[in-house]
């Protein structure tokens, strides 16, 4: 009989053993899960991305129109300096805004930056809006550069409606009677 308590006693020492065996297993399948986890989002904050791209609401306008034209920078960066903009040749610019959207999320910051402006085409033709552009970590960054089509519409561009001004006539006061006593002037 002692044998078989023995036995008994052995196999439920094993049944713990391997029980205690599976536990121990399962933590370090959890420990190492999270690890990883942590290393990934380390190395997400490490490499920070920041992306930029313009837009224009429309491709194609008339001169009786304006467009609305979008620069949107998105970045992990804590701080963004501001982008250089080109000169808006062909364009006048009537507005413009700045907009921002900070988000957080596991392993860091995202902000998103828009910058737009109202435009008014000043010529017609194809007009190539060059592209903009942002220096971050010792690295410049460029959006895409934007084409518009301005058609002409009812009234001429800025630039050509008038190209001298008219000459206005010197006003003269002209004696105009009113009945036959009273003078009347009129301008």
């Amino acid at each position: 009989m002692d044998l078989r308590l023995s036995r008994r006693g052995a196999k439920e020492s094993c049944a713990l053993t391997f029980g205690r065996l599976k536990s121990i297993i399962i933590t370090m399948k959890i420990k190492a899960l999270l690890t990883v986890f942590f290393i990934c989002c380390f190395v997400v904050a490490a490499n920070a991305e920041t992306t930029i791209k313009a837009e224009s609401e429309k491709s194609k306008i008339s001169t009786d129109e304006g467009v609305a034209y979008k620069v949107i920078i998105a970045s992990t960066e804590n701080a963004l300096p501001t982008p250089i903009f080109p000169k808006f040749t062909g364009f006048a610019v009537v507005s413009q805004a700045r907009s921002s959207t900070v988000s957080f999320m596991a392993g860091g910051v995202k902000t998103i930056l828009v910058y737009a402006f109202i435009l008014a085409p000043m010529k017609t033709g194809k007009i190539k809006i060059d592209p903009v552009s942002i220096k971050v970590k010792n690295e410049t960054l460029s959006s895409n550069p934007v084409e518009i089509e301005v058609i002409q519409g009812k009234r001429r561009p800025e630039q050509q409606s008038n190209p001298e001004p008219q000459k206005k006539k010197p006003v003269t006061p002209q004696l105009v009677p009113a009945t036959p006593q009273e003078p009347q002037y009129t301008l």
